[in-house]
């Protein structure tokens, strides 16, 4: 109990007493002064408890909403904290998609100068081939320069072989980008399938719309205990639009449209569709992907 409090019923505990010597003071000149006497001892002494309790009761308050109000400071620096980490990761996934676009092109850069040597070398050792045989048929006159040409023809085969192999691997690595791409194929395909009133707003989107892409901060339920309300790590900065509406999904699995509602200047508040979620039950989790067109 604060100083203030004690000094406020001390006071309180005088005033009291003061106005009870008063009351005694007058009651005593009248008729029945021990009955008015007793009587309103008690209700100033109800009146002083009643006092007292309100006091308690306020004191009470005010220490439970201080306690709420460090809860809701640490809630706050705990969100705060999550934003901070989703934002890093972000970035580094942002640079590692850039990176790996730039393995993809050396790779093709490789690959296409891989092919021309080979085509080259293809029609050097057609032509050694051509020339053996004209060599075979005047074979008395110039064996010395068919084994020249011979152990020629086998350094091109090597060659040949080595950039045979080397084609072989960059034809393993443009698979596995095929099969990358399958799987993005196969998840369009899927929700065009699942939901075709979704697909088709996004195929009628202009091309020059700015492909936004954000990642799910937080999630919050209206009062049926329903997903309601999503917090996504985008907004004014990268030109994020009220209204915008947005797919949220998990890996290769489609979980719900968002739509934009406000606007922070790198966050975004989006409301769920009601009617677009997912056939397989699946709910919006931190950390899932959310894009304007796929």
């Amino acid at each position: 109990m604060s100083t203030a409090v004690k000094i406020f019923i001390i006071v309180n505990l005088v005033l009291s007493l003061a106005l009870s010597v008063v009351t005694m003071q007058q009651y005593a000149t009248r008729e029945n002064w021990k009955r008015r006497w007793d009587q309103d001892t008690k209700e100033h002494k109800k009146e002083l408890e009643a006092s007292n309790q309100a006091l308690a009761n306020s004191s009470k308050d005010k220490v439970k909403a201080q306690a709420a109000i460090e809860v809701l400071s640490a809630q706050i620096t705990e969100l705060q904290a999550a934003i901070k980490r989703q934002e890093d990761e972000k970035t580094q996934q942002t640079q590692e998609i850039a990176s790996q676009r730039l393995a993809l092109k050396k790779k093709e850069t490789d690959y296409n100068a891989l092919n021309e040597n080979y085509m080259a070398q293809s029609k050097s050792l057609e032509l050694v081939r051509q020339r053996n045989s004209e060599l075979t048929n005047i074979s008395q006159v110039s064996r010395a320069v068919a084994f020249n040409l011979n152990v020629k023809l086998s350094e091109v085969e090597d060659d040949l072989n080595n950039a045979q192999s080397q084609l072989a691997q960059r034809a393993q690595d443009i698979d596995g980008v095929t099969k990358s791409l399958k799987r993005n194929e196969a998840m369009i395909a899927l929700l065009r399938q699942n939901h075709p009133t979704i697909y088709n707003e996004l195929a009628d989107q202009k091309a020059s719309d700015t492909y936004l892409q954000g990642v799910v901060a937080a999630v919050r339920l209206d009062g049926n205990g329903n997903q309601d309300l999503v917090m996504l790590t985008i907004g004014k900065a990268d030109k994020v639009e009220e209204g915008v509406e947005f797919i949220v999904y998990r890996a290769n699995a489609y979980v719900v449209k968002v739509r934009a509602e406000r606007l922070l200047n790198d966050m975004v508040a989006c409301r769920v569709i009601r009617d677009s979620w997912n056939t397989a039950n699946l709910k919006i989790e931190q950390g899932d992907l959310a894009t304007n067109r796929l």
